[in-house]
């Protein structure tokens, strides 16, 4: 399933690239994140917590950052586990920044996301849904995280 998502922040393309490379304010921005562990150098560690339907789910989740140009890409892959064993991700993300002004950055974001197990048959169209609803989540977290750094 590919997922993707362009949205402007009112923030230097430097500036966005270095919050995004922070754990603490990228967590803070992934809807339903409980907690972000820096593992190594381009590994993280990290608790969702989401709701699909009418299954609550909680993955365990590490991520690889295994591509970045400073300060305008970074790509990602990872993998997740639900912790009850109702199934688990794969997925590859590229992030990519695009400077509009000084003081304007364009995100534009694409994953792809497998899904394997009993969450899988949600069936595409529900789990793309949730995949919408997570990405505009996400979108206004970071605009809302910018400006309390501001």
């Amino acid at each position: 399933m590919l997922i993707a998502e362009t949205f402007d922040v009112n923030v230097p393309a430097q500036r966005l690239f270095d919050l995004l490379l922070d754990p603490n304010v990228l967590g803070a921005c992934i809807p339903g994140c409980e907690q972000v562990k820096k593992i190594s150098e381009n590994e993280y560690e990290s608790i969702i917590k989401t709701k699909v339907g009418i299954i609550a789910t909680k993955f365990r989740v590490k991520s690889i950052i295994t591509d970045i140009i400073p300060p305008t890409m970074i790509r990602t892959k990872g993998e997740g586990r639900e912790l009850r064993g109702l199934g688990h991700f794969k997925q590859k993300t590229e992030i990519v920044l695009r400077e509009l002004s000084e003081a304007k950055t364009e995100v534009s974001y694409r994953s792809d996301v497998s899904i394997v197990g009993r969450l899988a048959t949600f069936g595409e169209r529900v789990m793309r849904a949730k995949a919408k609803e997570l990405g505009k989540e996400f979108a206004e977290a970071i605009k809302k995280n910018w400006n309390k750094k501001q």
